[in-house]
């Protein structure tokens, strides 16, 4: 008897370790399968089993390899529903049930595209009334992973309902809310996103190996004692984030004018850290400079302006702190109180915190100013100095997170997608990215091609919405990451089947996050309501074609007037122009509209024109060019032709 209790029990355990049927996550209860596509399914059985798939009448078979894994591929189908999928084997049975076929849309970035239907603006009336259970949503978990993964982790399709739409991406749903509307049909969409994230984390291994930039990096990320490293990483973490709350400095007070400071070093400022002793730090670093103050404009009330500071700052003026602010992208602008400014030398005195990747000041040199009154007084005469408090060489310091390594939500969040048939990718990101925003001209179209080279499909079809207007707008023309990081958006559109979604008038100054996402995502849903459905809406911007010279005056060309220009104020000129000479020095320049698709330009007072700029800054609040269908132009920057 306990030899025949012995075999039953070794012959259960025989049959538990069998591979059961699986499919990965996303096929699941309320889905949307891809109208019009070859559908492909996949999952894992026992090696040899033969797999069953059926759904509306159509049955097709497939067999497991070797390993366990089988794939199929349905015919193409036509929108409708709900159906019963069934998939099966001798052993075992999987029903997935209130299946739609209709539309599938892949969406994917930062925290504006994770931003939920809760937060947008008229929330309570947008969720009453998201009644329509023909559209779905798949969220993807977030997840990091070395290596490309086969499945996501869990996840289910979600009927939207006013119980369940508060949790959806505000632009996925709200773009899939239009489609659905429109074509009368099931619309699911499939976020994968993640907040706070450079682009170099959803590209996959094989196109960031082709950026030299990242060859340290890749290589860690496939050692096989990366894990040991991330672990140590967390414990130097903990002590390097100690010694930044302790760092010496301000308990020395490091920021009065009489602390010497004969053996801090020189420094070009602006400009991210690039010497050798301060390019590798993330810490703690003080930087001092002195600056001219005429007696008569002694102790009067100023305001400092500082450029951006990667990542924050502690200001002292002739040791009174006068700000502080946290975060790498935001400008500094500090009010000086009342007597704090002397005649003659002032001292101004910054500590940096550098939390990770490059550090110091950066902006243009015109961001740098002292204004008293109606005098303005550059802090860039004299040399700047500083002295390292805290560097992270010390601690041998890693920071583990999604952009500590490329690739890692790819490989956890978009590779096992890369098989789900969908028509085509919204992508919704760049902010993480603007402080290097050069890098992106070649990062972005190398990431839309590795998605549809991913996809099996060249032509997939790619729509992204440009960054927003955001922080504080400037009174004069200036360098802009901002700006530099929507051309290299704008300029990949020369990939094709691409579109943007330009929004500079949907932005909020104080709020990285602007809450009208139905504009956002209206004008994503016209990009594929005319080009993917065949409506006869207007979805483009205004795009220059030409600049030239016209005797004193430019006349730029635009392509995408529908009926023609517009300038979207009640005076019925045009701001947001700017022209510099051969002296590089941009000028705002009266601009008007010419004619449908001209506008002249003023240059008067510019010797040599050689450049036109239009809405080119962080916040280009008032730029109002919009064609007849109330889109607005891009931002842009283009060479005039003599």
């Amino acid at each position: 008897m306990k030899r025949l209790s012995l075999t039953i029990l070794l012959l259960s355990l025989a049959l538990n370790i069998m591979a059961a049927l699986r499919l990965p996550s996303f096929f699941s209860n309320h889905m949307v399968i891809q109208r019009q596509k070859p559908v492909r399914l996949w999952g894992w059985a026992d090696k040899g089993a033969q797999i069953n798939i059926s759904i509306s009448g159509t049955k097709v078979t497939a067999k497991a390899d070797k390993e366990g894994r089988w794939h199929a591929t349905l015919p193409m189908m036509e929108a409708g529903g709900p159906f019963t999928l069934d998939v099966w084997t001798k052993r075992d049975t999987i029903r997935l049930q209130d299946v739609m076929i209709g539309e599938v849309w892949i969406c994917s970035g930062q925290s504006n595209m994770e931003f939920h239907m809760r937060e947008v603006k008229n929330s309570e009336e947008e969720i009453a009334s998201a009644t329509n259970n023909l559209i779905r949503s798949f969220d993807v978990k977030k997840a990091m992973s070395r290596f490309p993964l086969a499945d996501v982790e869990g996840g289910e399709w979600t009927v939207c309902s006013p119980k369940t739409v508060g949790e959806f991406t505000a632009v996925g749903y709200l773009f899939i809310r239009e489609i659905a509307e429109n074509l009368q049909m099931p619309v699911g969409i499939i976020n994968a996103s993640w907040g706070g994230t450079d682009i170099e984390s959803w590209m996959s291994m094989e196109t960031i190996d082709r950026f030299p930039k990242y060859k340290r990096l890749m290589s860690r990320l496939r050692s096989e004692d990366l894990e040991q490293y991330l672990a140590r990483g967390k414990e130097v973490e903990a002590a390097f984030r100690e010694a930044v709350r302790n760092e010496p400095g301000e308990p020395a007070q490091w920021y009065l004018p009489s602390f010497p400071k004969d053996d801090w070093r020189s420094l070009h400022v602006p400009g991210l850290w690039t010497i050798d002793e301060l390019s590798g730090v993330d810490g703690v670093v003080w930087t001092t400079t002195q600056f001219m103050v005429p007696d008569s404009l002694a102790g009067r009330q100023a305001l400092l302006s500082l450029g951006i500071i990667d990542d924050d700052d502690v200001t002292w003026i002739n040791g009174q702190k006068v700000g502080s602010t946290v975060g790498y992208d935001v400008k500094r602008r500090y009010i000086v109180p009342e007597g704090v400014l002397k005649g003659g030398l002032n001292e101004l005195t910054v500590k940096i915190i550098d939390n990770h990747g490059g550090g110091g000041c950066y902006g243009s040199s015109d961001l740098y100013f002292l204004q008293i009154g109606q005098q303005t007084f550059s802090i860039l005469d004299s040399e700047w100095d500083y002295k390292i408090a805290v560097d992270n060489e010390a601690f041998e310091y890693v920071e583990d997170g999604p952009n500590a390594f490329p690739s890692r939500l790819y490989n956890a969040m978009v590779a096992p997608l890369t098989g789900y048939s969908a028509r085509g990718f919204l992508w919704y990101q760049g902010e993480n990215n603007a402080p290097k925003a050069q890098e992106y001209y070649r990062l972005f179209p190398a990431m839309i091609n590795d998605w549809r080279q991913q996809w099996n499909d060249s032509d997939m079809p790619f729509y992204w919405v440009q960054l927003a207007n955001y922080m504080l707008p400037d009174d004069h023309p200036s360098m802009s990451n901002w700006a530099t990081l929507r051309n290299a958006q704008n300029k990949t559109r020369m990939l094709p089947h691409t579109g943007q979604a330009v929004i500079i008038d949907v932005g909020e100054a104080n709020d990285i996050h602007p809450k009208d996402k139905q504009t956002v995502a209206h004008r994503l849903a016209l990009l594929a309501l005319h080009y993917d459905y065949g409506k006869n809406v207007w979805c483009e911007s205004p795009q220059p074609l030409t600049a030239m010279r016209d005797g004193h005056d430019v006349l730029v060309t635009f392509d995408h007037v529908a009926d023609g220009l517009k300038a979207k104020c009640r005076y019925g000129y045009l701001c947001g122009f700017s022209i510099a000479g051969t002296d590089g020095k941009f000028q705002w320049v009266k601009a008007r509209v010419e004619s449908k698709n001209v506008v002249r330009l003023k240059a008067d007072n510019i010797s040599n024109p050689r450049i036109v700029r239009y809405a080119w800054a962080d916040n280009p609040d008032d730029a109002n060019l919009y064609n007849s269908e109330g889109l607005p132009s891009t931002p842009f920057e283009i060479d005039i032709n003599p």
